[in-house]
């Protein structure tokens, strides 16, 4: 699985929210795939691109490291 179709699953889950210009609402899956083109998403420690194998099992998965985000 790569690391873009596992944030996809992800979002499924957790519903994460645009963080584009003024716009409210749910984020597209283009939004996700800008996400790791702006390097705003770690996976155990590593910057990872979005169609980069991911190794399992993942430890630690971090979005937009400057101002984290925080998974429950």
């Amino acid at each position: 699985m790569n690391a873009w179709m596992f944030l996809r699953d992800l979002h499924k889950t957790c519903h994460f929210q645009t963080r584009e210009g003024k716009r409210t609402g749910e984020a597209s899956a283009s939004e996700l795939k800008r996400w790791f083109q702006n390097r705003a998403v770690i996976v155990n420690g590593e910057r990872v691109s979005w169609d980069e194998e991911l190794d399992f099992p993942i430890f630690s998965f971090v979005l937009f490291p400057k101002k984290p985000v925080t998974l429950f």
